[in-house]
């Protein structure tokens, strides 16, 4: 196709639309939830975090009412136990890291002046391993089988199920999807960062967040 063609109406008029056809979002009630471009990805990230901020920040609201008054049985020492470690692994494990995961989702594409991150399916990928281990771990407390060894599970108290029980268990399967979850979007932001830049835009002239991106990917 010579360059001329390029300048016909109809031909550019075509290809627009045939563009906009591929990524066209999807419909329907399930084609909305299949969905895999950077922007939707990215906002369920965020409020899926935001989520389970609250739902550990309700752990915290039941832990200093139970520390409010001398005597106080709001909770069993276990489920206490059980709080506070599921309080802090919550925090850490799918609010902290998962939200930068979730603005650098959103940003990078923007940034780098790409229309969406070179992986889209690994990143959708990513977001429902990191909702099935939040379910998993967080759901543990209605149970009454959640980790009770403290957030930061140092053995050997958390290898003897006699003073565990199976929460230590539950916290290594629920924390492997959300492992999974990081490693994928670590893939696609460090992959989005050296191979979707615009033609003249070497790495020394990132912007700095998108070398902060790189650098913690």
């Amino acid at each position: 196709m010579s360059l001329h063609a390029q300048d016909d109406p109809q031909l550019r008029a075509d290809q627009e639309r045939r563009l906009r056809a591929v990524w066209a979002p999807p419909t329907g009630w399930f084609g909305r939830w299949a969905d895999v471009n950077n922007n939707r990805v990215g906002i369920w990230y965020t409020l899926t975090a935001f989520t389970f901020m609250l739902f550990a920040g309700v752990l915290a609201l039941i832990m200093r009412t139970q520390l409010a008054a001398p005597g106080n049985d709001l909770v069993s020492a276990s489920t206490f136990n059980q709080l506070f470690t599921l309080h802090g692994s919550m925090m850490m494990f799918l609010f902290a890291v998962p939200m930068f995961e979730a603005v650098a989702v959103i940003l990078l594409p923007q940034l780098l002046g790409a229309r969406d991150l070179p992986f889209p399916r690994l990143s959708a990928f990513g977001y429902w391993s990191f909702l099935i281990g939040g379910v998993f771990v967080g759901g543990s407390i209605f149970f009454n089988v959640a980790p009770d060894g403290g957030w930061f599970m140092y053995p050997p108290f958390t290898t003897r199920t006699d003073l565990s029980g199976l929460g230590a268990d539950i916290w290594m399967l629920g924390l492997s999807f959300i492992e999974v979850s990081s490693v994928a979007a670590a893939v696609e932001l460090i992959v989005g960062v050296l191979k979707t830049r615009p033609p003249g835009m070497r790495l020394n002239l990132m912007p700095l967040y998108a070398w902060y991106i790189l650098v913690v990917a």
